[in-house]
């Protein structure tokens, strides 16, 4: 076989290997370096959800820093993958049943800033305190059939600033006495529920410093 033949064979097997390569280095870095991000996004692919990146570190590496869900039944697992995203700054989740929301280990996710739940049901209240573990600022829980009482696990959150609450009909006056005690609360929506215009301005004297829509 001639030179002129052999050469360009070899140069395409050279380029194969050096492509093969290549590709596993990626796979290598995306594996190893980012273990929790690459798995996890994947099995919550799997799951029908929806994983949104961000560039991170000053690093050509993305994070998983969204989770998105629409419709889903969140399970005890669903909830522990959410939890092993390290950068994760936001899980919004509409309709679909919360009933399986465990937020034990949030505090994996210390840059977490907003959460939405929205139009779901069997929604546990009682998760929203384990977000103290975190840093959120901002929390939309819009038509979950929360009810005054919901409200007491509000005040561990030392750095929520902006709190929406619309159409959950079940809170009424009572619950400012709970609302008042979220110290870093700036911004309160509460259309669509069952307080009154009393009850709105004798909160506004309490806290002055909180701006109220209803």
């Amino acid at each position: 076989m001639s030179n002129e033949t052999t050469n360009p064979v070899v140069k395409w097997i050279l380029i194969a290997i050096v492509g093969i390569i290549f590709l596993g280095a990626v796979v290598f870095v995306l594996t190893v370096i980012h273990p929790d991000d690459y798995q996890t996004t994947k099995q919550l692919r799997a799951r029908g959800y929806i994983v949104a990146y961000e560039r991170r570190d000053d690093t050509i590496w993305q994070r998983g820093v969204t989770i998105f869900g629409d419709g889903q039944s969140i399970t005890p697992d669903d909830s522990r993958l959410f939890c092993q995203l390290p950068y994760l700054r936001n899980l919004s989740f509409v309709r679909g049943d919360m009933s399986g929301l465990n937020l034990d280990e949030i505090g994996n996710c210390p840059e977490l800033f907003s959460v939405d739940f929205t139009y779901v049901t069997r929604f546990p209240a009682g998760e929203i305190g384990k977000l103290a573990a975190t840093s959120v600022k901002c929390a939309f829980l819009q038509n979950v059939d929360l009810k005054d009482s919901d409200l007491e696990v509000f005040a561990k959150l030392t750095t929520l600033e902006v709190l929406h609450l619309e159409n959950n009909a079940g809170i009424t006056d009572a619950g400012f006495e709970y609302l008042e005690k979220i110290t870093s609360l700036r911004c309160l929506d509460l259309t669509g529920t069952s307080v009154t215009e009393d009850g709105v301005e004798e909160f506004r004297k309490k806290r002055p410093d909180v701006t109220v829509y209803f």
